[in-house]
């Protein structure tokens, strides 16, 4: 029966019904009003304890978890979709009681400076991780690292100086942006198809460049979630071969692919492979590692060292305990399969929109209907209480797509998950900003509201002339203070003039003013 009662709990958290910081009944009461004794209650508020669903307070009462440990940048309310966590709340709580009680090095190690690639014990503990995800590799080889941004910092600190160029997807990660930013280099976008980067493409782009460093995701691309075939691994490696370049592999989404093994062992001296604990298990952790080949291990070592010493001993041997006891496998398992059902309720709730995704990936790029770019669409979102991840963010070409990243891991329930893919969905069917057509004194110009001056998007569809008006159309008054009038109340040449505007507009440019004249809309008058 406390079972039964603790599986009620669970379910009413997972449906929202029960809301982090809710208060439950006393034991008495609650027993009282289901008819059985105190202790079973006492039992299945402590089997709801266990499973990290609720939490005691003496002198207070009993609380559903997750109010009193969060913390946010935005206000309340707000939904953010713009970072993948996916945390495992009720592996945690069971993980509290026992957190330091296994050690994989003693203290004395643990408080000390660690060696510049990390203690011995903690890289065998990663390469034994590596190998469960299909990398094996030699302890010797491995640089523990914080995290996989730390991790490709100093690695590309070590291979690339300013104003060398870095081949990558045309839709890449956001991180390694602000690295090339930070360092002075150069990214050149590389085309995609299904699968990630397009052989041909990556082939005329070494002939007509001068690049010699690639940045890729084969498993698990972020932000499409496109995932290489093994036709199309060997194809990038035969590339990579022929123009001699140094592969830097991301595999932090790695442990979500269908495809067992990275590129690395295709090409093992010229790949740098770098992945993170930080999505597959824990990202406050802050652990990663750099796999690399003998001949740049040593300029990468010197790198980590050269940033901040060497990583923490003692994340380290709590991830190296976890892996060594099944615990990570456990964690891993655990966000794959709840990453699929996050993917499910997408599928059911986003029915009939464009997106591109993989049913285990934890994100997914949400094409936006011809009226929207995405920093508008971002910005109704966010009105909405919804934060999303511009194309902008991403894209490494000047042509912005139309669409937007969604993260389906940060929500701690499904139902606010559900929540949140709803207004998505509430956003695709609002209007775009309304488009206003200015008279001036002698031409007719279409213009974005003032607060949103990106909005026309690619150039061809920005500001641009009509043609000059004939005198009798022009505003005769100058001395008029410019005010907003509706079209309804125009004089007759004016409105036939601005008429003539929105019918030039729409010829030129249908998606633009498609919506034009069905909202309210200003005429602004000088």
């Amino acid at each position: 029966m406390y079972r039964a009662i603790a599986d009620a709990i669970d379910e009413d958290v997972q449906k929202g019904s029960l809301r982090a910081g809710a208060r439950l009944p006393p034991h008495r009461d609650l027993a009282d009003h289901l008819g059985v004794t105190v202790t079973t209650i006492t039992r299945a508020y402590a089997e709801a304890s266990r499973r990290g669903l609720i939490s005691g307070h003496v002198g207070r009462g009993t609380f559903i978890r997750g109010a009193e440990a969060e913390e946010s940048e935005y206000e309340p309310g707000v939904l953010d979709l713009s970072i993948n966590i996916l945390m495992p709340d009720k592996e945690v709580a069971h993980l509290e009681a026992h957190l330091f009680q296994r050690r994989v090095l003693p203290w004395t190690q643990l408080l000390g400076y660690a060696p510049k690639r990390g203690h011995l014990r903690h890289r065998q503990s990663m390469a034994a991780w590596l190998a469960h995800l299909g990398m094996p590799t030699d302890p010797e080889s491995i640089v523990l690292t914080a995290g996989a941004q730390h991790g490709l910092a100093t690695t590309l600190t070590a291979i690339a100086g300013p104003g060398d160029v870095i081949l990558t997807e045309e839709l890449t990660y956001s991180g390694v942006r602000y690295i090339a930013q930070q360092n002075r280099l150069k990214l050149r976008g590389i085309a995609m198809d299904g699968e990630g980067l397009r052989p041909d493409a990556l082939e005329a782009a070494c002939r007509t460049t001068r690049g010699r460093v690639l940045y890729c995701m084969p498993r698990m691309q972020n932000p499409l979630s496109a995932v290489m075939s093994e036709k199309r691994r060997r194809q990038i490696a035969v590339i990579a071969e022929k123009y001699r370049l140094t592969v830097v592999e991301d595999d932090t989404y790695g442990f979500l692919s269908p495809e067992r093994t990275p590129l690395r062992p295709l090409i093992p001296e010229r790949t740098i492979f770098v992945t993170s604990l930080s999505k597959s298990l824990f990202p406050g952790m802050r652990l990663g590692c750099v796999v690399a080949p003998a001949a740049l291990i040593e300029k990468i070592t010197r790198a980590v060292w050269a940033s901040m010493i060497s990583t923490s001993p003692i994340g380290a041997d709590l991830l190296s305990g976890w892996i060594e006891d099944g615990t990570a496998a456990r964690i891993a398992s655990w966000k794959r399969s709840e990453g699929a059902a996050c993917q499910l309720m997408a599928k059911r709730l986003l029915a009939g929109e464009r997106y591109q995704t993989h049913p285990t990936s934890h994100h997914l790029w949400l094409s936006l209907p011809p009226r929207w770019s995405s920093d508008a669409f971002v910005a109704q979102a966010r009105s909405r209480g919804v934060v999303l991840n511009a194309s902008s963010e991403f894209a490494v070409i000047e042509q912005l797509p139309r669409a937007v990243r969604l993260c389906l891991g940060t929500p701690r329930t499904r139902a606010s998950l559900e929540q949140a893919l709803t207004r998505v969905a509430e956003c695709l069917m609002d209007r775009a900003p309304a488009a206003r057509a200015v008279v001036s004194e002698s031409l007719v110009v279409v213009r974005p509201p003032s607060h949103r001056r990106d909005w026309l998007g690619p150039a061809e569809h920005r500001p641009f002339r009509v043609r000059r008006l004939p005198a009798a159309a022009r505003c005769q008054d100058r001395r008029r203070p410019r005010r907003a009038i509706n079209p309804a109340d125009c004089p007759g040449r004016l409105r036939r003039a601005a008429a003539v505007a929105a019918a030039r507009a729409h010829r030129s440019c249908p998606a633009l003013t498609r919506r034009m004249w069905s909202a309210p809309t200003d005429i602004c008058m000088r």
